[in-house]
């Protein structure tokens, strides 16, 4: 692991925590927590550039890949601005780690999403069972899940997976 792969694992480490609990509590990942971890990345970019002589283009793919699909997503409403946002982040972080790591980490969040969803979808039917169908599967406050958790849980685990096996 090299110097520029730890400056943005390390601002990573230390926001994943509080991220995790904001976006939990309130739906919302706030610019001041995200956005200056793309300091980092930039960092770790001009870091690699400065190096090895070549432009980081497996970071810089991945960071606008994660970013353009979650934008895409945001447009149907699924996802906020937030979690468009910490895509770029991670998406870039991941990509300094590896093209493994860049396709794990949302793939992984979008599975552990997904299971986390179906678990509340079956639980809150459960529990609704006598109203109609439409109305037993309406999403309300009690049952919307964030997905900024997910996401950082992708990442992380990617990120291990990775490390370990190497």
């Amino acid at each position: 692991m090299t110097l520029w792969q730890i400056i943005p694992l390390a601002y990573l480490a230390v926001v994943t925590i509080p991220l995790v609990r904001i976006d939990w509590k309130t739906h919302k990942l706030p610019n001041v927590w995200v956005m200056p971890g793309y300091a980092a990345l930039v960092i770790a970019w001009i870091g690699v550039w400065m190096t090895t002589g070549e432009y980081p283009m497996i970071p810089a793919i991945a960071a606008a890949g994660y970013f353009t699909f979650m934008l895409l997503l945001s447009y149907g409403g699924g996802m906020g601005m937030g979690d468009v946002k910490l895509a770029g982040l991670l998406g870039g972080a991941a990509g300094l780690i590896g093209v493994p790591a860049a396709i794990l980490s949302p793939v992984l969040a979008f599975v552990a999403g997904g299971v986390a969803s179906l678990v509340v979808l079956i639980a809150t039917f459960a529990k609704r069972s006598d109203l109609p169908l439409k109305q037993a599967w309406e999403v309300t406050k009690q049952t919307r899940i964030p997905f900024g958790p997910f996401m950082l849980l992708g990442f992380w685990v990617a990120a291990a997976l990775i490390f370990f096996v190497e």
